[in-house]
């Protein structure tokens, strides 16, 4: 199970946002058995909308840091869930092609 904590910078976090949150993005643990933590940050935007900070710290190092704004809020976070998707889909593949390239042992 996914921890996502969700802060809202001069914005009020309602309930029915957070539940958004939560399940947009509690399937990402599939691409990675080792994600334990997202962190969302919403705030509004300095010209218009809303913007949407996501960080994840997968295990080996490896970070994934998503940013975007758009004129309402869950667009921005339907946006933010897609990049973060695709970035884990690329980490996720990466790793599988590393496995599938290695020989096998000659006895």
């Amino acid at each position: 199970m996914v921890d996502i904590h969700i802060t809202g910078v001069h914005y009020q976090i309602s309930d029915k946002i957070r539940g958004y949150v939560n399940d947009k993005f509690s399937p990402l643990s599939k691409f990675n058995t080792g994600l334990n933590k997202i962190h969302v940050t919403i705030h509004p935007s300095e010209k218009h909308g809303y913007r949407v900070d996501v960080d994840m710290h997968l295990p080996h190092g490896k970070d994934v840091v998503v940013h975007d704004h758009e004129e309402t809020v869950y667009a921005a976070i339907d946006v933010a869930h897609d990049k973060v998707a695709s970035q884990l889909r690329k980490i996720h593949d990466r790793g599988l092609k590393r496995h599938s390239d290695r020989q096998p042992a000659v006895i």
